[in-house]
């Protein structure tokens, strides 16, 4: 690529960087967001210990309140459904016996909480991110290639509801049963975040957040695919939405994010069908 092309893929990426980041916000001024966001916040924090209980009680759970909260909020638990046993602190104010002054002290009790799906009634707030559908098998034979030059692993597997891929360091994993739309998106989402956000030991960079990783990752996603010509907006857009981005998040981590996007563009722009011909598939024995 000469200095001209580079300077209009750079301009390209700041455009388009330009567009996903005015997408997003239009995403979370939207009416569903705002009330997905009104609905979360009705849910208590729960403890790391809480959370383990949860985990352990309930594997699949994913929104859990008390009897009284749900029927607030307009559901009912269902008949026969077993409790999510946690503990609830209980404050007493107590006279303490050598200064007699009264002191509050904590103390604990079991309270029950019942995961979203034990209850029915209300429709919940729906901000769907919807899969990306279609057929993208060159650039995810290319995209394979480019980890595959740079020494990260590709293997496709069955990964759990809702989990279309995962960086390990060194390795990337992709839900197989998708489109290789959405196949090509999720693995140019992993490869930013190995480029960006994973050390050469694979560390995660420690002064990152999760949230701004997703972000950066998928504005790379992003970039890469529209350059590509796949349209992954609307996915996109409400993924950031949804790990709290926004426009100035997307702003701040410009450089970085246009960085990582440029790169992968190139490197992906010089594979051809020959030169990844031996990466595996989806499908095939090594990448099962």
């Amino acid at each position: 690529m000469n200095s001209t092309q580079a300077a209009e893929l750079t301009r390209s990426i700041q455009t388009k960087l330009e567009q996903l980041a005015k997408a997003v916000d239009e995403q979370r001024a939207s009416k569903e967001f705002k009330e997905l966001l009104d609905f979360q916040a009705r849910f208590h924090r729960y403890s790391w210990g809480n959370c383990l209980l949860i985990a352990i009680s309930r594997p699949d759970a994913t929104r859990v309140a008390g009897f009284a909260q749900w029927k607030k909020m307009g559901r009912t638990v269902k008949p026969g459904e077993k409790a999510i046993r946690i503990l609830a602190p209980c404050p007493v104010r107590r006279e303490n016996e050598k200064t007699g002054e009264e002191e509050e002290r904590v103390f604990f009790k079991t309270a029950c909480v019942f995961d979203i799906s034990q209850t029915s009634g209300k429709d919940l707030p729906c901000f769907e991110v919807p899969e990306v559908l279609g057929h993208a098998d060159d650039l995810l034979h290319k995209l394979e290639a480019v980890a595959a030059r740079r020494g990260i692993q590709v293997a496709y597997r069955q990964l759990g509801d809702g989990h279309y891929g995962n960086s390990q360091g060194g390795r990337i994993e992709i839900a197989l049963g998708h489109d290789t739309a959405q196949q090509a998106k999720t693995l140019a989402h992993e490869l930013a975040h190995e480029r960006i956000h994973r050390s050469a030991d694979g560390q995660v960079d420690p002064h990152t957040t999760r949230e701004m990783r997703e972000s950066e990752a998928e504005a790379v996603a992003y970039l890469v695919c529209r350059h590509f010509e796949l349209d992954v907006e609307l996915r996109a857009s409400r993924y950031i939405a949804l790990w709290d981005g926004d426009a100035k998040i997307l702003g701040a981590s410009l450089s970085r994010i246009s960085a990582a996007a440029r790169e992968l563009i190139e490197d992906a722009a010089k594979e051809t069908p020959n030169s990844v011909a031996s990466v595996s598939t989806p499908g095939s024995a090594a990448a099962a």
